[in-house]
């Protein structure tokens, strides 16, 4: 496989991104050169300046020693709250809002529907960890916070069977966003005021 192949093949792992906007990227980097060695360089200073949080997962960039990201190193927030989403975009749509001060968990993607092994699509074991830890800061509620499709729907339903037994040894109340979000719809994708609804109306 040649270099143009290989890279139209990288380009279509991308979310969203099909063979025909594979190709059509790689031929505007082939048009613009310096646009080639900016994204090279950028991909370089990525690797180096991000991190990941150790508290919530999300990425964020470096900040001198800090481990975890300003949300979650922020002392105001409701401990008694966490929000777990599937992608660092759903918390920014969240955090966007105005609608949420609580904390965050990511997940690091979605299950999809009959999958074996769901422990290895989400960080299972480290929201269990996460909710344990938090339980003794006086966490009372975990908000599951995933899309409004049948994958998002086989994910709240995996995680809340996880969460079941920890979340009744702790009397931590599970919810799901309210029917504020219409069926179908990516979180990423809400305005504010949807998002608003969605959380206040919880169940």
């Amino acid at each position: 496989m040649d270099t143009l192949h290989e890279l139209s093949e990288l380009f279509r792992t991308f979310p969203g991104v099909g063979p025909r906007q594979a190709k059509r990227f790689v031929h505007h980097l082939l048009l613009r050169g310096d646009d080639a060695e900016q994204l090279s360089a950028l991909s370089l200073r990525l690797r180096k300046n991000v991190t990941r949080c150790e508290s919530c997962r999300r990425f964020f960039g470096k900040e001198g020693a800090f481990k975890k990201c300003r949300v979650c190193r922020d002392e105001s927030r409701d401990k008694g709250t966490l929000l777990v989403v599937a992608r660092d975009i759903d918390l920014e749509a969240v955090e966007k809002s105005g609608s949420f001060r609580g904390y965050y968990f990511v997940l690091g993607g979605t299950i999809p529907i009959l999958d074996a092994e769901p422990e290895k699509r989400v960080a299972l074991k480290e929201l269990l960890a996460r909710v344990e830890k938090s339980a003794a800061d006086g966490l009372k509620e975990i908000v599951l916070a995933l899309s409004a499709n049948p994958e998002g729907e086989h994910t709240a339903e995996t995680i809340a069977h996880a969460l079941a037994s920890i979340a009744k040894k702790h009397n931590i109340k599970l919810s799901v966003l309210g029917r504020g979000l219409s069926t179908g719809t990516e979180l990423e994708y809400c305005d504010a005021e949807t998002l608003k609804s969605a959380l206040k109306n919880r169940t």
